[in-house]
């Protein structure tokens, strides 16, 4: 019977011992146990075992009998059955918790197991406080229960505990401790463990040491602490390799990973979940199309891992539908989804939330909508609002985004708002300006408790500098117990969106002197301020520029010579931010040339706009901005059949260009006006109050500048159309509803023309009010006749 069991073969071991003409406690001890390691009935026919044992043979169970009847418990997730074998075991002596004398150890440790796997932490630790003796594998597994639940300091506290009454860690201890560090704490306790491990030789044990690779992997200050462990072990197995692979894509080497995975030699299921989970992760901070190649890739793996017939997990298939994602194409995602219905797949939230996701990124939103209309995990639903609310923003309908969390957040899902649904939705409001929602997000948030979680601080500092709101930002910004540089680059962003050069110049000051390291977006937008400081600051920025690679090993990107390029085309000096472009490691991508471009506007020089222009157009020849730049560089020419040529061909192309759209807040919605437009139910009250404001502006010295109006129409024709301007019509309805001392907000989608800016200026003036604009370029706050921008 016991040689059918070693086999595997359950069902020849109970023929077997049906057919023993006597059977003592070890039979009946043997089958139990080999049900609880095989069966799939396990809990059921180890009570039927132990009632003919009892009942028919009249034998009494032994402590190998009650260690195989809690392992089948603990195995099937049974505590009730659980339950009344520790009952019976108390009252036969063979536990100590509760019992007449020190019971049986082997028992102990193995209801502190069972107790554990099936979540009843309370009554394993009133067993563990009962029990006269305990030995290593008693502390360990309450140990693990505490990690499992998240009890992180307490687990250290036990540990400490144990090693005070003597008993010495094994490996189990310190792959406890690894995971309690990981998950709870970080480095510097997970390098004490280390520490521990070293001294007391274990850190040649297989499993402590692939823990340790798993725990620097995340949390190591770089990817030598990883390879560091591995190749100081003694014995590896595909667990340790799939770690190191691990490690190099946490870190964003994927070359390096993949060189890894090529030399493995034993992979699992879990080692191709492994790359295809880094491809997923390593998108993210590069180009569209190095991302699409990461998706592919991905898609390129899950096909093998199906054509070999490795097993697909739940894993799999979240890693490939994210890949798909990724890949953005239609076509494969429709293939994709009908694999995952076709071969089976369970439908668990994971599942159906990267379907939506992949369904909104590659065009499907009809299809996005209806899964998320059949979805059937109640306990989980918040994951489908998560993942309706983020498909809103990534298609940038931001308005429908915020409806979406405002449905959440008045529904019976509000308490499984977490700091990720959290960040996304205080991100909604900045991005729509909506400062009132905002700062609504900011009270729950301290309500809720989710206030201190760093990613909402930066979410709040975010919100309020895109809301025009830099006071409230900068002050709670200083309130913050733990920034990170998230919160620098945060606070940063807010005072470049208000042009305040000289106060980032100040924090960046304030950076170097707290030794805090920056990176390259903080170069990014430290570039940026220079284009934006009261006298010429090129020294500052090309300083900073240079200390890039010189100082902190970050070599500048595309887009930090476009922003250099920026600020030296702000200050004049065009032959040096020409001379940049020639000097690059790289070839000069239409975001530099658009720079230089973008520069002329405030020092106005045609022969580098030309010479630009001429590049822009060479490098995106089908982007539809570069058609519109082309037909309106014919318009100032006056040549007006080119340039109707021109917006032809694009429309012809299918090609769109971007409406320009203003809005306003009134009353907790958003009021949307495009150029001209009729749609909005005061409209007649919003254009009779424009017509009259104009004639004020007109008699205050304001002079309408039909040179932004690249039309072939007569004269009174373009005042009609510069007249009617988006952001002149949010304006003035929100002229209409603001009350006494309110400012009025409105948000530009892109850059406002300067007959607005002017006309804003003396409107501003005309009516007493503080009128805040947001534009593609910053904010523009006009009081008493003037803009904060000094344009």
């Amino acid at each position: 019977m016991c040689a059918y069991l070693r086999a595997g073969r359950l069902a020849d071991a109970r023929a077997v011992f049906d057919r023993m003409p006597a059977r003592d406690a070890a039979s009946y001890s043997a089958l139990i146990s080999g049900h609880a390691r095989l069966g799939s009935h396990a809990t059921a026919a180890a009570a039927e075992l132990l009632a003919r044992m009892r009942l028919d043979d009249a034998l009494a169970p032994t402590e190998y009998t009650f260690v195989g009847l809690l392992t089948a418990c603990a195995r099937r997730g049974n505590p009730r059955l659980g339950s009344q074998v520790h009952a019976l075991a108390a009252k036969s002596g063979h536990c100590s918790c509760p019992g007449p004398g020190p019971g049986s150890l082997l028992v102990d440790n193995a209801l502190l197991g069972m107790y554990v796997k099936c979540g009843r932490l309370g009554d394993a630790l009133r067993a563990f406080d009962g029990m006269e003796r305990r030995d290593v594998s008693s502390w360990n597994a309450v140990l693990a229960g505490l990690v499992e639940l998240g009890r992180h300091e307490e687990a250290f506290e036990l540990f400490g505990e144990m090693r005070a009454s003597g008993v010495r860690a094994d490996r189990f201890s310190l792959s406890s401790l690894l995971a309690a560090a990981g998950e709870g704490f970080g480095l510097p306790e997970g390098e004490a463990v280390h520490a521990l491990s070293l001294k007391s030789g274990l850190e040649t044990d297989l499993s402590v040491g692939n823990a340790l690779i798993g725990f620097y992997a995340e949390h190591g200050g770089s990817v030598e602490d990883v390879v560091s462990v591995f190749q100081g072990m003694p014995v590896k197995d595909v667990i340790s390799w799939t770690g190191l692979l691990n490690g190099y894509m946490e870190f964003g080497l994927v070359d390096m990973a993949l060189d890894v995975f090529d030399r493995m030699p034993h992979r699992n299921f879990v080692t191709y979940n492994a790359v295809l989970t880094g491809f997923c992760q390593n998108k993210e901070g590069v180009r569209v199309t190095f991302a699409k190649k990461a998706g592919l890739r991905g898609l390129g793996l899950f096909r093998q891992m199906v054509e070999d017939g490795l097993e697909i997990s739940d894993v799999t298939v979240t890693g490939a539908l994210n890949a798909c994602a990724i890949a953005a194409d239609r076509k494969v995602s429709e293939q994709v989804h009908a694999f995952v219905i076709k071969c089976g797949c369970g439908s668990t939230p994971w599942i159906d939330a990267a379907l939506i996701d992949m369904c909104i990124k590659c065009g499907r939103s009809g299809d996005a909508h209806l899964l998320f209309e059949q979805w059937r995990h109640q306990e989980s639903f918040h994951i489908a609002w998560n993942s309706l609310m983020l498909a809103c923003v990534r298609d940038g309908e931001y308005e429908k985004a915020l409806s979406t969390f405002l449905q959440m957040f008045r529904s019976s899902v509000v308490e499984f708002i977490d700091e990720f649904t959290l960040t996304a939705a205080l991100g909604v409001c900045g991005a729509l300006g909506f400062a009132e929602v905002g700062k609504q997000m900011h009270s729950f948030a301290a309500k809720s408790g989710l206030l201190y979680a760093c990613g909402v601080g930066n979410a709040i500092i975010s919100m309020y500098g895109k809301c025009g709101e830099l006071d409230d930002a900068v002050s709670f910004f200083e309130r913050m117990t733990h920034r990170d540089l998230v919160s620098w680059n945060a606070i940063i962003t807010a005072h470049l969106l208000h042009h305040q050069g000289e106060a980032i110049l100040d924090i960046w000051a304030q950076m170097e002197i707290l030794g805090i390291r920056p990176d390259s977006i903080t170069f990014l937008l430290l570039i940026s301020a220079c284009s934006h400081t009261s006298s010429d600051s090129t020294d500052q920025c090309r300083e900073l520029f240079l200390s890039m690679s010189s100082k902190y090993g970050i070599e500048p990107a595309m887009e930090h010579y476009a922003a250099f390029v920026n600020v030296l085309g702000c200050w004049g000096q065009f032959d040096e931010a020409e001379q940049l472009i020639g000097g690059m490691p790289f070839k000069p991508g239409a975001l530099v040339w658009r720079s230089l471009l973008d520069s002329c506007s405030k020092r106005p020089s045609m022969t580098v706009r030309k010479r630009a222009m001429k590049h822009l157009l060479a490098l995106e020849p089908q982007d539809p901005s570069t058609y519109v730049l082309t037909s309106n560089l014919f318009s100032e020419s006056a040549r007006w059949q080119s340039s109707e040529t021109t917006r032809l061909e694009m429309r012809e192309k299918g090609m769109r260009k971007i409406p320009a759209r203003s809005w306003t807040f009134h009353d907790n919605a958003v009021h949307s006006f495009f150029a001209r437009d009729r749609s909005h139910p005061q409209s007649r009250d919003i254009y009779a109050g424009l017509d009259v404001l104009i004639l004020e502006c007109i008699k205050a010295g304001y002079e309408p500048d039909t040179s932004f109006v690249l039309h072939d129409v007569a004269e009174y024709q373009k005042r009609h159309f510069l007249m009617y301007h988006s952001v002149k019509l949010a304006a003035m309805y929100g002229l209409l509803m603001a009350g006494p001392g309110r400012p009025v907000r409105v948000v530009k989608n892109i850059r406002m023309c300067g007959d607005c800016h002017s006309f804003l200026e003396h409107a501003s003036a005309a009516t007493g009010k503080v009128i805040s604009v947001r534009d593609s370029s910053g904010f523009h706050a006009f009081r008493g006749g003037k803009c904060s921008c000094r344009e």
